[in-house]
């Protein structure tokens, strides 16, 4: 059979995603909420915008809007005009989101020691390479 690098990238990352919504699930979560929840709770930059969001995930716009609004539905989320910028909005954690922080970043550190265990440091640092070609970084 012959080897296709780009299908394996795509299964293995629909794989993750699986895995993602699973652990999710009992928290009423996606993966993807997840994932933003606990993008949102680092203290990187004084202030997140949707386009950071999208940025971050590589996601479009329409799709960011989307799953912004649904998060704002189920109490995760709120958006208040900018202190920076009058102009934008920026996203917020919610109590209840804040609440889900610990067991995020808990999931997303075992998934990390996990391939840490498995891989050295070196085959790690082969695979981001590929990664970040497949993903158009520098």
């Amino acid at each position: 059979m012959e080897k296709n690098i780009g299908r394996m990238v795509k299964i293995a990352s629909n794989q993750l995603s699986r895995e993602f919504d699973q652990f999710a699930k009992p928290y009423d979560l996606t993966g993807m909420q997840m994932s933003i929840i606990d993008f949102l709770s680092h203290d990187w930059k004084e202030e997140y915008y949707q386009r950071d969001i999208e940025k971050e995930f590589n996601i479009q716009r329409s799709t960011t809007t989307v799953l912004l609004q649904r998060m704002e539905k189920k109490g995760l989320i709120y958006r208040q005009v900018s202190e920076k910028d009058a102009r934008q909005k920026s996203v917020h954690l919610t109590e209840k989101a804040e609440a889900l922080v610990d067991a995020c970043q808990t999931y997303f550190a075992s998934k990390e020691a996990t391939l840490e265990s498995l891989f050295s440091e070196e085959e790690i640092a082969v695979f981001e390479k590929i990664l970040r070609y497949y993903m158009k970084e520098k």
